[in-house]
């Protein structure tokens, strides 16, 4: 299974964007669609962006000094929230565009395949770039699926997963100051001691292994611009773009119920950050 085997079908398409105070949101929007797939079509693309926010994985809880490298974050105006998939932080800002690929778990669906899929939905939208997926161990939140052009690291994945559906969630880097990114995390890791840690392994980030696509394609590129490249990548897949159903299905009621399931869930999740 890959992507062309979705050809025919339609992906329901939705973007939303949230404020440093809304950020925890878009966790709870992914929680809730995946946990009720009744809900929605089985095929989406969800685009959304945060201001400038920091998302912990739940192994940064595991940091010696957990409560030391929280400031840093704060110093810089940063919000934060711990979410319920992947490893480490991840940075959200205006230059930052999350896409969340939710699949029906046909045929069992394999971790890798999914992955594959999200790959090559980028591989079609930036036809110019050779984007290779290996873990680029000195970024931050470093993974297997680590999109890359030449060493240089634009994006990372992570996935969940249930008995009815899975969703792909990818952070790019399309345009900004990725050093200052990069120095913000590594700053964050060392005030939390991650190098005296005993049983968990923190990256230890070095700037010149993380890029932008902007800088990658050597031009500007807009968020906007970006998810035009990825909207007509799904054309080129056979995949149509559904632009209807998802305001319809944001506002049901039965949503609703379901979203405010999974924002409890998220904010007991996150009581020890207050």
């Amino acid at each position: 299974m890959d992507l062309t085997s979705l050809a025919g079908q339609q992906a329901a398409i939705f973007q939303q964007d949230f404020t440093k105070e809304e950020a925890p949101l878009s966790f709870a929007h992914t929680n809730a669609l995946l946990a009720h797939p009744e809900l929605h079509p089985p095929l989406m693309l969800h685009f959304w962006t945060a201001e400038q926010t920091v998302i912990l994985g739940m192994q940064d809880l595991k940091l010696p000094q957990f409560g030391h490298a929280l400031p840093v974050l704060a110093s810089d105006h940063y919000g934060v929230f711990v979410r319920n998939s992947g490893g480490l932080a991840v940075i959200a800002d205006s230059g930052v565009l999350n896409v969340s690929l939710f699949l029906p778990n046909e045929d069992n669906l394999s971790i890798d395949t999914a992955y594959d899929m999200m790959t090559a939905l980028f591989r079609t939208a930036f036809p110019s770039l050779p984007i290779a997926t290996s873990e680029i161990f000195h970024s931050y939140c470093p993974g297997k699926y680590d999109l890359s052009v030449h060493g240089r690291k634009f994006a990372g994945m992570a996935q969940r997963r249930n008995h009815a559906g899975v969703v792909v969630m990818l952070y790019c880097s399309i345009f900004g100051d990725q050093n200052a990114r990069c120095d913000l995390l590594r700053r964050f890791y060392r005030a939390g001691h991650a190098s005296a840690s005993p049983h968990f392994k923190f990256p230890i980030i070095r700037s010149e292994t993380m890029t932008t696509l902007s800088d990658l394609l050597g031009r500007p590129l807009t968020r906007n611009e970006a998810i035009l490249a990825l909207l007509n990548a799904l054309a080129a897949n056979g995949i149509a773009a559904d632009m209807n159903s998802m305001p319809a299905i944001l506002r049901d009621p039965a949503y609703h119920k379901a979203l405010a399931a999974a924002t409890a869930d998220l904010r007991n999740r996150n009581r020890h950050l207050s």
